[in-house]
């Protein structure tokens, strides 16, 4: 049987199918200002001015240190990831490069540019980003951009969101041990 003879129907068929029920159109988690950790600027246009996750994990220099120079890039003009560390404080600047394809055809990368503070609590540690910017860059150069601020909310705003989030687990899961 040829191939195409099932897939022509199937592709047909998809046309019945909502957007908003493939997972580069869900809207199940948005980000907004109401989302826990999450800032906006008070000046317009609105613009994300940070993220912030909590761990129950102890904040350990010792630990957070090696983590941040094992998991965050240094932006390209800067000497040295960490700028600050003491007892109960990481301060660090970093670039995350990710690599994704736009509605699974078109590859693009997106650099999302960061400062962290990783701060010590009496019951955890949080974990600050703020300075978040964005650079896209497309096959086609389509929708290429320099750093740039984050909307509050949308596609890129939900993509950023995830990213420094896999990152705050990853930091945090590293100074666990």
């Amino acid at each position: 049987m040829n191939p195409c003879l099932v897939a022509f129907p199937l592709l047909l068929l998809t046309g019945c199918t909502p957007l908003t029920s493939l997972p580069y159109f869900s809207r199940s988690d948005n980000i907004s200002a109401r989302t826990p950790g999450v800032a906006i600027t008070q000046a317009r246009p609105h613009q994300i001015a940070s993220f912030s996750f909590f761990s129950d994990t102890h904040f350990t220099a010792s630990h957070a240190e090696p983590c941040a120079h094992q998991l965050i890039s240094v932006p390209e003009q800067e000497a040295g990831i960490v700028r600050y560390t003491g007892n109960d404080v990481l301060t660090t600047e970093g670039v995350l490069v990710v690599e994704k394809r736009e509605l699974g055809l078109l590859p693009s990368r997106y650099q999302i540019r960061f400062q962290l503070a990783a701060l010590s609590q009496s019951n955890g540690t949080s974990y600050g980003f703020s300075r978040i910017r964005v650079a896209r860059e497309d096959a086609l150069g389509l929708d290429n951009h320099d750093f740039t601020a984050i909307a509050p909310t949308g596609q890129t705003t939900r993509q950023v969101y995830r990213e420094l989030q896999r990152l705050y687990q990853q930091l945090d899961a590293c100074m666990a041990g």
